[in-house]
């Protein structure tokens, strides 16, 4: 892509000389009128000075044109410009140059806030001044075909130059607007970024449990549900555990809840470091935990339950253990969702009673296995 800033205006609007050649037909300008306005090129110059200060002495007068224009440098800055302005309508040559600089003025005009009715205003209070000027004789003006054809050549030119300044204008709107749009567009793009991560966001915070940050009881079921309508499709086996923690109320009641909080979050901690990617841990509530386990049979769930104890052994549990109860569905059968927590939870309270006989871990399942760690 092209910088802009190594174009001319008149190439970047894709002006060509043939362009130019075809607006100056639209205006019917022609050699004639060229000839007529370089006539006065003399009687203009000599009063040059003389049409800049009465055509600015009329301007600032004007609040709102003079709160343009702002201070006396930009003054005597505009006075330039315009004798230059003047002087070229007059010298003969309406080229590529001519049109690149009246665009220019175009752009200049509408950076320094000219509105198109300050342009407009302008631009007949200017013919009107060197009207004046380029007729030879102000008494018989009406009556004279030269001076005539003058006027008419000065006005088809300003009409000329002024569809180019409004080019620009227009331009220079498209652009902004261009921009605006982009600047939209990339506005909304990031507002729906940031849209759809509050919305993960709270829909994490709202499928989490708060303290152990594993997922809460509403998650658990919505993706037990899901698990084993797929399951159910695949023919594939689905394991349930449900455990929760012997001696946890002793602690909690004989050394506070921050301290049964910290065991909690502790069983979490282990939890995370032994299921797999596309297992879910779940709090189910107090000091129950769940864990569903897709692709699984029996004994592999198992072998997680074990894995589960080893880690959580190694770490300072204040001699509380688990009570597991693992139930499984499928593949050839499958069980409703309730039935299958139901299943899990009755298993799980045979090990919270043998635990209670004998002290430490226990695992039940329901192919009748015990395993006592």
């Amino acid at each position: 892509m092209v910088n802009i800033t190594n174009q001319t205006l008149l190439e970047q609007m894709h002006i060509t000389d043939r362009e130019i050649e075809m607006r100056k037909r639209l205006f019917d300008f022609t050699d004639k009128d060229v000839a007529h306005l370089v006539a006065c090129k003399e009687r203009v110059a000599e009063n040059l000075d003389a049409i800049v200060d009465e055509f600015y002495a009329i301007q600032v007068s004007h609040p709102e044109v003079a709160l343009v224009i702002g201070d006396a440098e930009t003054l005597n800055r505009l006075k330039a410009s315009m004798r230059r302005y003047i002087v070229e309508l007059f010298e003969g040559y309406y080229d590529a140059e001519y049109v690149n600089k009246r665009l220019r003025v175009g752009k200049i005009h509408k950076r320094i806030g000219v509105t198109p009715k300050l342009y407009m205003s302008a631009i007949r209070l200017l013919q009107s001044i060197l009207t004046r000027y380029v007729e030879r004789d102000s008494a018989q003006k009406h009556a004279c075909s030269a001076c005539q054809d003058q006027r008419l050549a000065l006005q088809k030119l300003i009409l000329f130059d002024t569809q180019l300044v409004f080019d620009t204008y227009i331009g220079s709107l498209m652009s902004e607007l261009e921009s605006a749009k982009s600047d939209v567009e990339d506005y909304a793009t990031s507002l729906e970024e940031k849209v759809a991560l509050r919305t993960r966001q709270l829909s994490e915070l709202s499928s989490r449990d708060p303290l152990t940050g594993l997922y809460n009881q509403r998650t658990f079921y919505e993706s037990l549900r899901r698990e084993l309508a797929v399951a159910e499709r695949g023919q594939h086996p689905v394991s349930l555990v449900y455990f929760d923690l012997n001696g946890f109320k002793k602690v909690n009641d004989s050394e506070g809840h921050k301290t049964g909080d910290a065991l909690l979050e502790l069983v979490a901690a282990t939890l995370r470091e032994v299921v797999r990617e596309g297992d879910w841990a779940c709090r189910y509530g107090g000091d129950e935990f769940c864990i569903i386990l897709p692709r699984t049979r029996t004994a592999e769930a198992r072998g997680l339950c074990q894995r589960l104890i080893e880690r959580f052994d190694g770490k300072p549990t204040r001699n509380v253990t688990f009570s597991l109860g693992i139930a499984e569905t499928g593949p050839a059968t499958f069980i409703d969702m309730n039935q299958l927590v139901r299943n899990a939870d009755a298993l799980m309270y045979v090990a919270k009673a043998e635990s209670k006989i004998n002290p430490g871990h226990h695992i039940r399942t329901d192919s009748a296995e015990q395993d006592a760690a």
